[in-house]
């Protein structure tokens, strides 16, 4: 994985910027199930997943977007507050707090935070990692 830094300061900011904005793009046309196709020509054809519960592929990603897995994830997306993004080289981390049901008080919530992390490639996403446990006996199509 190379962290690019080259050229001029002000050329790098409106790149990481617009990396930034790229991520942002893709993951709003993702947790739409009717528009997530849109995000395919975001994606590199090689895309790279590292999420277990996810095969590689872009058109994994769009097959995905419309099973009942993503369903419970733009459940709770909805939910979240409005996502923070870091960029640094071809990398953007992008931080989203999450309200929960706290499973000790009932009636509460708490706030954690999603951790999603991509490798820009040429214009496109090229790969993605998070935190995501690999779910028991998951078909992520199903």
């Amino acid at each position: 994985m190379a962290i690019a830094d080259k050229g001029d300061p002000m050329d790098q900011k409106a790149r990481l910027e617009s990396n930034k904005e790229l991520v942002r793009r893709t993951m709003e046309l993702l947790v739409d199930r009717d528009r997530a196709f849109q995000a395919m020509d975001l994606l590199t054809p090689e895309y790279i997943q590292h999420n277990p519960n996810i095969p590689s592929g872009r058109e994994a990603i769009l097959k995905f977007t419309q099973s009942a897995m993503a369903g419970e994830a733009r459940l709770i997306m909805r939910t979240a507050g409005r996502p923070l993004f870091v960029a640094e080289g071809d990398l953007v981390v992008m931080m989203q707090p999450i309200e929960r049901e706290d499973p000790d008080q009932p009636g509460k919530t708490y706030v954690s935070y999603w951790f999603d992390m991509w490798r820009i490639e040429d214009g496109r996403l090229a790969e993605h990692w998070d935190g995501a446990p690999k779910e028991p006996h998951a078909d992520p199509f199903s």
